[in-house]
């Protein structure tokens, strides 16, 4: 019978690495990977938050894992939430194939022996398809009673990798605009003394690192604050790039002389390959240099077999170019029916409300969906 055991300590959570990382291997789950997850516990862990790892053995073997850290949400609610959090999407609870409810029973029955008890677990930035919400909800254990909520979706494109046919044949699969927009702006870039290429030594990996940080600060001048400018963004780069390896968190990067002009950062699992961020130089928009680091890491993956790349929440344009197929990534969770259960209900309401109202305005026809996005437009002007 699987038995979950609860692991709150880095070190006993390190010790898991290995079979951890083969769950996520399994799964095509590149930031759910330890390397990542325990990378960024060690740099961006907030404040006052606890380790709340739950692993589900049979015997010896690991059969699931729910890689969580406990926090203080508004009002002294205790939220459990995936580590990664705010800073990864496309994550998960981890589990063998036909086993996800006896695991979804030993996770309740550890949730209920959680002290302090957590009023809300947070699924944010899991993909649609996932059933853990329900699976998790689906029964009781002591007092760990919970119920599902949702408040948010968002659309992460994807770029389906041929199985035969290579990188050549999937070009001819793009559209002619594409394909020759692509080969000019390489051989422009190769003219002016430029290049594109996978960076593997690991001092200079650690030096694009800090480039791809760099670009990424400068796109963002003037337009706010970037997200890879919270502290402890660099330390989880370059820890996350020593466990991982140069085959599993790849930077691509296009250089002229040398000089980085463009750097994206790429993690690898099982058959998927992640876009994660990345920078590029404004001075060299004309080449289009993050769109070419990209196709040199799409050519580079389906030569590897991968089978998917995942682009990352957002439609922007430049993800458009590539993508053939979309995924939904949700956010949600389970609520604990404890003494709680009404307060953080409420305060969910709002956000649950809203999903709710723009589910329902999505559902109608056209004509109905204009009258009421002017209705809002005009509302918001006056």
């Amino acid at each position: 019978m699987a038995h979950a055991e609860l692991i709150d300590d880095l070190a006993a959570a390190a010790e898991l690495a290995a079979p951890w990382d083969e769950l996520a291997q399994a799964a095509s789950l590149p930031l759910c990977a330890p390397g990542w997850m325990l990378s960024w516990w060690r740099h961006m862990a907030p404040e006052g938050s606890e380790l709340r790892v739950i692993a589900v053995r049979d015997g010896e073997a690991l059969v699931a894992l729910a890689p969580w850290f406990a926090g203080r949400g508004p009002r002294g609610r205790v939220d459990m939430r995936f580590l990664g959090a705010q800073i990864s999407d496309r994550v998960d609870v981890l589990c063998r194939p036909g086993r996800e409810r006896e695991a979804a029973a030993a996770i309740r029955r550890a949730i209920a022996a959680v002290r302090p008890r957590p009023d809300l677990i947070a699924f944010e930035a899991v993909p649609a398809s996932s059933r853990w919400t329900r699976t998790l909800a689906s029964g009781a254990a002591g007092r760990a009673r919970l119920t599902r909520y949702r408040n948010s979706v968002l659309p992460a494109p994807t770029v389906t990798l041929p199985g035969d046919g290579g990188f050549e044949g999937w070009m001819a699969g793009r559209s002619s605009n594409f394909r020759s927009q692509m080969r000019r702006m390489r051989r422009k870039l190769e003219s002016g003394g430029g290049t594109v290429r996978m960076l593997r030594d690991p001092a200079e990996m650690s030096r694009g690192i800090g480039s791809l940080l760099a670009l990424h600060r400068e796109r963002w001048s003037g337009r706010g604050e970037s997200g890879l400018a919270r502290q402890g963004v660099p330390g989880l780069l370059v820890d996350a790039a020593a466990a991982l390896g140069p085959d599993r968190l790849r930077l691509w990067v296009a250089e002229i002389d040398g000089e980085p002009i463009s750097v994206q950062l790429f993690i690898a699992a099982g058959t998927e390959i992640k876009y994660w961020n990345g920078g590029w130089a404004e001075a060299h928009a004309a080449l289009k240099p993050s769109m070419l680091t990209i196709l040199a890491a799409i050519e580079d993956a389906i030569g590897r077999g991968e089978r998917r790349m995942d682009l990352g929440v957002g439609t922007h344009e430049y993800k458009l170019r590539f993508a053939d197929g979309e995924d939904q990534i949700t956010w949600g969770g389970v609520i604990a029916r404890n003494h709680r259960w009404p307060a953080t209900r409420a305060e969910l309401a709002p956000l649950v409300l809203r999903y709710r109202a723009k589910r329902a305005v999505e559902a109608l026809p056209d004509p109905v969906t204009d009258r009421v996005a002017a209705a809002v437009r005009a509302r918001r002007e006056g």
